[in-house]
């Protein structure tokens, strides 16, 4: 799936709330499909378009609020088919092109004279396929959802090579990655599950928590206790308590969902400028990015 067709409330602050979100601004943008966002504020936005193998843009904006008031990026990229994209601690921007390369493309970061630049560094290949997902762990390990293959992949130096090791496998057509406080969530696609895996030392797998009965989801996006999940078939993102995850179980806390039109891919969460967490959605059927907040 990935990006291919295959009321205002105010937030309950009680132990098990989950806040109510709501659309509070939009930027025009042709196709949006995977959302980034670096420890330092930039924002990195895919395009994905059709027919299969198109060439799509990469934009960088240094903070949200540039992209959100529709200035020109920092920086451009073009890339096959990108449907996932994720900054390391360094800045550096790695983009996953889903269609006919089925790679991972690193970009260097380089500073010269205050202006940001992104210079080609790395391409890994081989054995990927349909290859989606991505996030970094606080050791900075690259970590990679391989779609096609139901694997989930880890790099300990990405930046340096692309040696990999398989950590887990099974997810039902994984697709979706995100990980905080080294908590890894991933996505199920058809097996309608997102799973929830504490991270080891080592970057492997400890206990898992299951919740079934959502369907076809794609990206995942946590800060935090708050998961947010999107289901592009549906034109539903959903937010979860990542505290009420119970093991092979439907989800007993509480949720809220936001309803919309089109398919609606890639999720992340970001900090604005007045302390609020916000949430970015790239709505690729209605060519736009929202900003939500409660």
């Amino acid at each position: 799936m990935a990006c291919k067709k295959d009321k205002n409330n105010n937030p309950d602050n009680g132990v098990n709330s989950v806040p109510q979100l709501r659309a509070i601004a939009s930027v025009a943008l042709t196709n949006p499909c995977a959302i980034g966002v670096s420890q330092s504020g930039k924002i990195a936005i895919t395009e994905y378009k059709q027919p299969y193998g198109s060439i799509g843009t990469t934009k960088i904006w240094n903070n949200y609020s540039d992209l959100m008031t529709n200035k020109a990026p920092a920086f451009t990229l073009q890339n096959i088919a990108a449907e996932a994209v994720a900054f390391d601690k360094d800045d550096n921007l790695y983009v996953v092109e889903t269609e006919q390369t089925a790679a991972i493309k690193v970009y260097k970061k380089v500073s010269l004279n205050g202006l940001d630049r992104y210079d080609p560094w790395k391409t890994y290949q081989g054995g990927f396929n349909n290859p989606r997902g991505i996030a970094f762990d606080s050791s900075n390990r690259l970590y990679l959802a391989d779609d096609g293959n139901d694997r989930l992949l880890r790099f300990n130096n990405p930046f340096e090579n692309g040696t990999n090791t398989i950590v887990a496998g099974t997810f039902g057509n994984l697709k979706g990655l995100a990980i905080a406080n080294d908590i890894l969530y991933t996505t199920g696609y058809t097996s309608n599950r997102l799973f929830k895996s504490d991270l080891t030392a080592a970057g492997g797998l400890n206990e898992t928590f299951i919740i079934s009965g959502m369907n076809k989801l794609v990206d995942v996006a946590t800060n935090g206790d708050l998961v947010a999940v999107s289901s592009p078939e549906n034109s539903t993102i959903t937010l979860l308590k990542a505290s009420s995850l119970k093991t092979e179980e439907r989800y007993s806390g509480k949720s809220t969902q936001i309803k919309s039109t089109g398919a609606i891919y890639g999720l992340a969460f970001i900090k604005t400028s007045d302390g609020k967490l916000g949430l970015l959605a790239a709505h690729h059927g209605q060519n736009k990015v929202i900003l939500y907040q409660p």
